[in-house]
C-alpha cells in the first residue's frame, strides 16, 4: 500500500527499534525445562512472552497466554485465521566470543546486533508492526490475523504443541523465522544419542549446548600427558586452544546445525587428536564415523534428494563425566526414509565398539505445493516491495513452526546474498533489511485478508 514508507519512517520505526532493543534484553534461553510450572521455559521467557502481550493488550489487541508456553496477539474478526508463528526464545551465548553485549541491541555501520535480532525478535517485532499498522490505518481484514509466540522453539517446540493442545490451528499460517523469498519444503529432523560408559584415556569430555548447533568449544581431561603433542597439532591445524593442568582445550567456530559444514567442530577436533596420539576407544569411535565429515558418509547414512540435497549430520554434544557419558548427533533428512537409514547405520557403529544408542526425536519431511495460493501470495508481496524476480522459493535444512501445520510455509527474514548469521557469535540484522521486511509483511497480511 502507498502510505506505508511514510507512515512507517514518520512514526513506526524508532518504535520498532525500542521495541526491539526491549525483547533482546531478555535472556530468554531455556536452562531446564519445567512442565506444569508458572514459568515452563524459564523466567526470563516468561518475562519476555508476558511483556510482548502486555505491550500488545495496552496497544487494542486481544491476547492469550498459554500458560507462558506460548500466546497469541489477534488482530479482526474474521471466521478464518492466519497464523503468524514465531518465537522468542534464543540459542546460548557462551563459548561465542561477542564484541558487545549479546542482550542489549548494538547499532554499528548500519547493522542491528544481538541474540535474537534474526532468529527471532526482530521477525516478531516487525510482525507485530505491520499488525499495528493496518489496524491504525482502519484495515477491516477478512480473516483473523494471529501472531502466535512461542518460547521453546530452539529446543523442540514443546511450547506449540501444548499451545494446540488448548487453542485450534490457523486455516493458514506462515512462520517469519527462515528465509525470503519463501520456503515451501523444509527436510526432516533427526537428533540420536550415542550411549557408553567410561574410557581408558579420557576421564571428562565436555562440548557442545544444544543439537542444532555446531560446538565451537570442547575441553577434556585425559590421564595420559600429550601437552608436547597438542601444543604440534595446534600449530599443525591452525586451532586455538590451551592446556591448564591435565584439561585440554579447543576453540572452533559455532554454525547451525542445518549448515554445519559452515563451522569448524571443536568437539571432533578435540577427538581427533586424541585419537592420533593415544589408544583412547572413545576417540578412536568419533574419529572413525564423524570427524570431517557433515554428510554422514563415514557412518554410512549419506543420502541426497534432487529438491532438498543432501543429508546433512551435526557432532553436536559431548557430555562426559561422573554423571553422563553420551554423544548427541542432530541430522536434517532429505527423505522421510532416512530415518530408518539412519538407525540401520548406527545400529552397525555402535555394536562394533560395544556402545548403545538412543533415539531423541525424528520427524518426517513438511512439503508445501511451491504454486500453492498462500505461497503464491507471499512470493508476490516479495517481489512487490524488492523488485527481485530472480530468486525464487526454496526449501531448507532448518525447522520451523510451520513444518507441523498442514499448508504452511516459511517465509523470511534471511533476504538472499546475506549472511546466515543465525546461532552464532556477532548476530545481526541491517536496518535496511529490517525495514523492508517490514514493509513486506506489512504488504502480505494485507493481501492475505483483504
Amino acid at each position: 500500500m502507498e502510505k506505508f514508507k511514510d507512515l512507517y519512517f514518520n512514526k513506526y520505526k524508532e518504535e520498532a527499534l525500542q521495541l526491539l532493543k526491549k525483547l533482546v534484553s531478555y535472556k530468554s534461553v531455556l536452562d531446564e525445562y519445567k512442565p506444569n510450572t508458572l514459568a515452563p521455559f524459564g523466567t526470563e521467557a516468561k518475562e519476555c512472552l508476558n511483556y510482548m502481550l502486555d505491550y500488545a493488550s495496552k496497544d487494542g489487541f486481544k491476547t492469550y497466554n498459554a500458560d507462558n508456553y506460548a500466546g497469541h496477539i489477534d488482530f479482526g474478526n474474521g471466521s478464518e485465521t492466519l497464523g503468524l508463528l514465531a518465537h522468542l526464545d534464543v540459542v546460548p551465548v557462551e563459548g561465542q566470543v561477542w564484541e558487545s553485549n549479546p542482550f542489549e541491541v548494538r547499532i554499528s555501520d548500519g547493522k542491528m546486533y544481538g541474540r535474537g535480532v534474526a532468529d527471532d525478535k526482530g521477525p516478531v517485532v516487525a510482525s507485530y508492526i505491520a499488525m499495528k499498522m493496518l489496524k491504525d490505518l482502519g484495515i477491516n481484514p477478512s480473516k483473523k490475523v494471529r501472531l502466535i509466540l512461542g518460547c521453546d522453539e530452539e529446543s523442540g517446540s514443546r511450547c506449540i504443541e501444548h499451545y494446540f493442545e488448548k487453542m485450534p490451528k490457523p486455516n493458514m499460517a506462515f512462520s517469519p523465522d527462515a528465509d525470503f523469498p519463501g520456503i515451501y519444503g523444509e527436510k526432516g529432523n533427526m537428533s540420536y544419542d550415542i550411549l557408553f560408559e567410561n574410557d581408558n584415556v579420557i576421564t571428562s569430555f565436555d562440548s557442545g549446548t544444544r543439537y542444532n548447533i555446531v560446538p565451537c568449544d570442547a575441553k577434556a581431561t585425559l590421564n595420559i600427558d600429550l601437552k608436547k603433542e597438542f601444543y604440534e597439532y595446534l600449530k599443525e591445524t591452525s586451532l586455538k586452544g590451551e592446556v591448564i593442568g591435565d584439561t585440554y582445550y579447543i576453540h572452533g567456530l559455532s554454525a547451525h546445525a542445518m549448515c554445519p559444514e559452515k563451522g569448524i567442530n571443536a568437539a571432533t577436533k578435540l577427538m581427533d587428536f586424541i585419537a592420533k596420539y593415544s589408544d583412547s576407544k572413545l576417540a578412536k569411535f568419533v574419529s572413525e564415523f564423524f570427524s570431517d565429515d557433515t554428510l554422514g558418509k563415514k557412518i554410512g547414512y549419506n543420502d541426497y534428494d534432487g529438491e532438498m540435497k543432501n543429508l546433512t549430520s551435526n557432532f553436536a554434544l559431548v557430555k562426559f563425566d561422573n554423571n553422563n557419558a553420551k554423544i548427541g548427533i542432530n541430522c536434517r533428512l532429505p527423505k522421510d526414509s532416512d530415518i530408518k537409514l539412519i538407525e540401520d547405520k548406527v545400529s552397525i557403529a555402535t555394536a562394533k565398539y560395544g556402545y548403545k544408542y538412543e533415539i531423541i526425536h525424528a520427524t518426517g519431511t513438511h512439503y508445501v505445493s511451491k504454486d500453492s495460493p498462500l505461497m503464491s501470495t507471499l512470493y508476490n508481496s516479495y517481489k512487490k516491495i524488492t523488485g527481485d524476480n530472480i530468486n525464487k522459493p526454496q526449501t531448507i535444512g532448518g525447522g520451523t513452526y510451520a513444518h507441523d501445520l498442514e499448508g504452511a510455509v516459511a517465509f523470511g527474514p534471511l533476504f538472499p546474498g546475506r549472511e546466515d548469521v543465525c546461532h552464532i557469535a556477532n548476530e545481526y540484522m541491517s536496518i535496511e533489511d529490517f525495514d523492508k521486511m517490514t514493509e513486506i509483511y506489512f504488504d502480505a497480511l494485507y493481501e492475505l485478508t483483504k
